[in-house]
C-alpha cells in the first residue's frame, strides 16, 4: 500500500450511502476535512436499486389508481393503461436528478470523495485504491 502521509482527514468515512454521505455533509458543515469512501455510486443501495426508485414505482401506481377512481371525486378522466417503458423513464429521472444534486453538494461542501472499494486497515486508516487513506477518526457506514 502507498501511503500519502500529507494528508491525514479529520474524519475518513466508509460508505457512501444515506448515513456515510449525511455524516460526511455533517462533518464538514461542522468544519471537519472529510474523505468519503464508495465502492459503486455515492447514495448507496437507497437511492440507486432500493428505495426511491421503489417509491417513484409505487407513485407512478397510486397515480394510476387516482385515474382509475377519478370519477369518486367529480373528476372525468380515462384510464388506458400503463406505459411501462415511460414509468421507468420516470424512475430512472428521480434518481438521476437525485443523484446529481447529491454530488453537487457533496462537491459544494469540499468532500474528498474516493471512488472505489475500501478495506479497514487499522483503526485510523482504509486501504483503498491502492493507497492508505489515514483519518483521525474513521466511521464505517456499510449499510445493510
Amino acid at each position: 500500500m502507498a501511503n500519502d502521509a500529507s494528508t491525514v482527514f479529520d474524519l475518513v468515512i466508509l460508505g457512501g450511502g444515506s448515513g456515510g454521505y449525511a455524516a460526511a455533509l455533517r462533518g464538514a458543515q461542522l468544519g471537519l476535512d472529510v474523505a468519503l469512501i464508495e465502492k459503486d455510486k455515492v447514495g448507496g443501495t437507497c437511492l440507486h436499486r432500493g428505495c426511491i426508485p421503489t417509491k417513484a414505482l409505487l407513485h407512478a401506481g397510486e397515480i394510476a389508481d387516482q385515474a382509475r377512481e377519478s370519477e369518486t371525486f367529480g373528476v372525468k378522466a380515462t384510464f388506458e393503461g400503463i406505459d411501462v417503458p415511460a414509468v421507468h423513464k420516470y424512475k430512472d429521472g428521480v434518481i438521476s436528478g437525485l443523484y446529481k444534486g447529491l454530488q453537487g453538494l457533496i462537491a459544494s461542501r469540499k468532500v474528498t470523495y474516493i471512488e472505489g472499494e475500501g478495506r479497514l486497515s487499522s483503526p485510523t486508516s482504509v486501504d483503498v485504491n491502492g493507497q492508505r487513506v489515514q483519518g483521525r477518526h474513521v466511521l464505517l457506514a456499510t449499510g445493510s
